[in-house]
């Protein structure tokens, strides 16, 4: 079993939790803004293609 009262694990713990936490915030910032990069290069193609 899990010895809840181990100091040193529940630090790990929840150091672990928040790394992951602000991983995928930054990975999904990341994802957002390059498609909306290529959504805007997809829609000045589409303007262009069109006059």
């Amino acid at each position: 079993m899990v010895d809840w009262n181990n100091n040193e694990l529940i630090f790990l713990l929840i150091f672990d939790v928040l790394a992951l936490s602000f991983a995928i915030w930054w990975l999904s910032r990341r994802v957002k803004s390059k498609i909306l990069e290529v959504n805007e290069r997809k829609s000045k193609r589409w303007k262009r293609d069109k006059e």
